[in-house]
């Protein structure tokens, strides 16, 4: 191909529509230099997912998921609740290469893929680690000017309960010059000047799904900040005000942290000129929360429900944790929706170019002042870097993590997010490896039906050996906990069964004689499924508080052989797509997987199901057949349904007959579907 030729070629990449705020963010035609086009990929994504923040990460630079609908997880906090934190994480990096200074970004689409998104999985499981590689040295359109960087992406998620709040990224930016004459090739190797790294953090602070997206109360108040100095801005809420007045270990403790510009917080705080959405008058009062928000209805700090539950009580978080060369934080701005910053000269002179914080209250409330409310995005800016020679990196490191007391919300998701970012620091020091060995070791849980002289199940025997827990210098104690369904967003039930401190555990042996733990739970209805989670729990100055759970669960099935019809049983009934054998953790690419059980039947019976105006769906039998992993156990008195009909259709919410016959008999009865 000549150079003429190479100068107009036109590669048309796959079109991956996402939504600004307001707009359509679209990925348009490139026109190809310095990277030949069978070096070029399509756009890629992949979703860490093993912690309980969820997030997209991409091939073209963005960091989670800025559709408004059918979006994939982005910044989800906890992960599979649909509960985004994260709106769009942004790349904008400059540098002068001939005295002509240029900015890339991900709103200006000026990033090109080079590597799909690849996968693994690292410590046994514990660590997701994910790779890509992008440019911003292939001209996009006629104004951007390349500044001829390569970027390197890595991610690091951790599904360990002090560790999985938070993503790691690390960053290889490489001066891999410009090609100044289309020809596929780099031929401008010159030294880059003045190199800069902006992050942009666009958090909707939270959007539910079923919220409308551009609602007051969810846009008008996702306040930002960057610290400049310690932490006496967080006083100036009412809310948290409050609850340092009524705790006085928390003050002491927050500002044991280190409060300064490398970290970058937004959260959802106090609208002034909007009311809560809910009238929080009817709060629950014998709550801490529930007590001050009584007494300040307008106040929606973190958008307490009618419950007293707190809807987004968490803190997003952008944490500098390493740079190499060293950056130090440059400046920091915040814009508005509708006041985007467009354009190198306008992302320099608002943005990049600034030496300046931009502090979050102009004067305090008290003074007449307050919080310039608004749909914020974060804007900070580390450099510049003198020089980068051809050839040469620059590292970046930073976390995003979403700290949260989802009981407390206010200054206690502000600790849970400092103590979340020293682990993630910690990690990075030690080479994103977690040190095993301030972890107390698991115990191992046996749990047993107890069956009365009529094989009838009376409740569940649970024990385990606290030995190997106890002999660890970090264990504290355990939480013996049981759940029999989940939310719709597929998190569990949890009611806690007991609490054992070190010492408790020491007291209950002593007294006992015994080597194990015994607890006796009777509180169990006939033909429902139990799973029991044991947690260890510990403390270290490394990891601070730990929680390890392992788990197992029983069914109370009843009888294996049976001779009367009276205690066929339709489990779960209603069925809510929350069944602990579903899928724990559903999304729009991973769907429930449904089935219920008709236990308690005759080997030769025969279920026929009906809808309410008599349509025949479908015919099953006993069989002791699963088809999914992890499903109860079953025997020849149970029959399975996966909610398809016998025209292999799922079949629709609502109140369904059945029919059973067999040699003992006919029985009808009713159960009924939710979704």
């Amino acid at each position: 191909m000549n150079k003429k030729l190479a100068l107009f070629l036109a590669l048309i990449l796959t079109s991956l529509l996402v939504y600004a705020a307001g707009e359509p963010l679209q990925y348009e035609k490139k026109h190809v230099g310095l990277f030949k086009r069978s070096e070029l990929v399509q756009h890629d994504f992949a979703y860490h997912k093993n912690g309980t923040l969820w997030m997209r990460v991409t091939n073209f630079s963005m960091i989670g998921d800025d559709a408004y609908r059918e979006r994939t997880p982005s910044g989800d906090w906890p992960g599979g609740s649909g509960n985004s934190y994260l709106y769009r994480g942004s790349l904008w990096l400059t540098g002068t290469r001939n005295e002509v200074r240029s900015t890339s970004t991900t709103e200006d689409k000026e990033y090109t893929p080079l590597a799909l998104v690849q996968m693994e999985t690292l410590q046994d499981g514990l660590v997701e680690h994910s790779w890509t590689k992008f440019t911003d040295g292939i001209k996009v359109n006629d104004t951007h000017i390349p500044i001829g960087l390569e970027i390197t992406q890595h991610a690091y998620s951790y599904g360990l309960s002090f560790a999985d709040d938070f993503i790691l990224f690390r960053y290889y930016l490489k001066n891999v010059g410009v090609d100044t004459t289309g020809d596929g090739v780099a031929d401008d190797l010159s030294t880059l000047h003045d190199v800069h790294f902006t992050f942009r953090m666009d958090g909707d602070v939270s959007k539910l799904t079923t919220w409308e997206a551009e609602a007051d109360f969810v846009n008008r108040d996702d306040l930002a900040m960057c610290l400049t100095g310690g932490w006496d801005e967080l006083e100036l809420f009412p809310y948290m005000e409050y609850q340092l007045d009524q705790d006085s270990t928390a003050w002491p403790y927050i500002n044991q942290f280190v409060g300064d510009s490398t970290l970058t917080i937004m959260f959802d705080g106090d609208n002034r000129g909007y009311d809560s959405e809910v009238d929080t008058s009817l709060v629950d009062q014998s709550t801490l929360s529930g007590a001050y928000q009584y007494a300040n209805p307008k106040d929606d700090f973190a958008n307490p429900n009618p419950r007293g539950v707190f809807q987004t009580p968490g803190v997003l978080a952008m944490q500098m944790i390493h740079t190499d060369p060293y950056m130090s934080p440059k400046s920091y701005t915040t814009s508005f929706i509708g006041q985007d910053f467009s354009g190198d000269a306008a992302q320099w002179s608002n943005a990049i170019g600034k030496t300046t914080f931009d502090k979050l209250f102009k004067l305090p409330p008290f003074l007449g002042g307050g919080v310039n409310e608004g749909d914020y995005r974060a804007i900070t800016t580390f450099g510049p870097v003198d020089s980068l020679a051809y050839g040469d990196s620059i590292e970046v490191v930073f976390a995003i993590g979403v700290g949260a007391d989802p009981d407390r919300a206010g200054i206690y998701s502000f600790i849970r997010l400092l103590e979340d970012m020293e682990v993630a620091k910690t990690l990075v020091a030690e080479n994103y490896e977690v040190d095993q060995t301030e972890i107390p070791a698991l115990a191992q849980l046996n749990i047993g039906a107890v069956l009365d002289a009529n094989n009838v199940f009376q409740g569940v025997n649970i024990n385990w050996d606290p030995s190997a827990s106890m002999s660890h210098p970090n264990f504290t104690g355990y939480i013996l906990a049981k759940f029999k369904e989940r939310t719709v967003a597929g998190l569990p039930i949890y009611d806690t069964l007991s609490v054992l401190s070190k010492s408790e555990v020491e007291a209950e042996l002593a007294s006992t004689g015994d080597s194990y733990i015994t607890v006796f739970d009777e509180d169990v209805q006939f033909g429902y499924d139990y799973t029991y989670s044991l947690i260890v729990t510990g403390y270290s100055d490394k990891y601070f508080n730990m929680e390890l759970a392992t788990s197992d669960y029983i069914t109370a099935t009843g009888k294996s052989l049976v001779n009367t019809l009276d205690e066929i049983l339709v489990v779960p009934n209603p069925y809510r797509a929350s069944a602990p054998w579903n899928n724990a953790t559903p999304s729009s690419s991973s769907q429930w997987k449904d089935r219920l059980f008709f236990i308690n039947l005759p080997e030769d019976a025969v279920i026929r199901i009906f809808t309410l105006d008599g349509d025949f769906v479908k015919k099953i039998q006993p069989s002791d057949f699963r088809g999914l992993e992890n499903l109860p156990e079953t025997n020849n008195a149970t029959a399975e349904w996966d909610l398809v009909s016998r025209s292999n259709r799922e079949v629709a919410p609502g109140v369904y007959l059945y029919h059973v016959s067999s040699s003992l008999g006919d029985k009808t009865g009713k159960f009924i579907i939710l979704k």
